[in-house]
């Protein structure tokens, strides 16, 4: 699906033709892990993990934490790092999150992550999303969404959990960068 690029499943991204702004949110609600039944199951196991190695340390929870506060604080800026550098310079859209300037809104529902890993073997993070567009002031009337669920692979699998999934919403953002060139003419 990665090599495919971004696909129509229904409506038409036209709309943000000649658009300045774009906002961007992003919802990870019933996400699924890699090899776990749920997410829960997924935080669960690693911290029950970290605390059997470092008992007292507080290693579980702090990964637990961790978890949901890598989505502010590198997942979603690399998403928007990375689009805003790749959006040609012609029909350039600034791209932020909670964009009060913008129209429209690009929402990306993480649907599934494979958070890979790096311990002598190495394997990219994937992830797979949702893609759907709607104006901001209609929220409920969907103009556009991808044909999904749309799965992304980083092309690099650096040694820290976080940067590898932030890569692979890296190249998502790579992939809907292409996409606008193709259809925002």
């Amino acid at each position: 699906m990665n090599a495919q690029g971004v696909k129509t499943l229904e409506g038409d991204i036209s709309k943000l033709i000649g658009e300045k702004e774009l906002s961007v949110t992003f919802s990870y609600e019933n996400m699924m892990v890699h090899g776990f039944n749920s997410e829960e199951e997924f935080i669960e196991a690693k911290v029950r993990l970290r605390e059997e190695h470092k008992p007292g340390t507080g290693e579980g929870e702090r990964f637990r934490g961790s978890w949901f506060a890598d989505r502010d604080s590198v997942f979603e800026p690399a998403f928007i790092k990375y689009i805003n550098h790749k959006l040609p310079k012609k029909r350039k859209i600034n791209v932020v999150e909670n964009n009060p300037d913008a129209t429209y809104n690009l929402h990306v529902q993480t649907l599934w992550t494979y958070p890979g890993y790096n311990v002598g073997f190495a394997q990219p993070a994937k992830i797979e999303v949702a893609l759907s567009l709607y104006e901001i002031s209609n929220p409920d009337v969907i103009l556009w969404k991808a044909k999904n669920p749309y799965r992304v692979e980083a092309g690099i699998a650096p040694y820290k959990r976080e940067l590898r999934i932030a890569a692979a919403y890296a190249k998502l953002s790579l992939n809907i960068s292409w996409f606008f060139k193709r259809k925002l003419k």
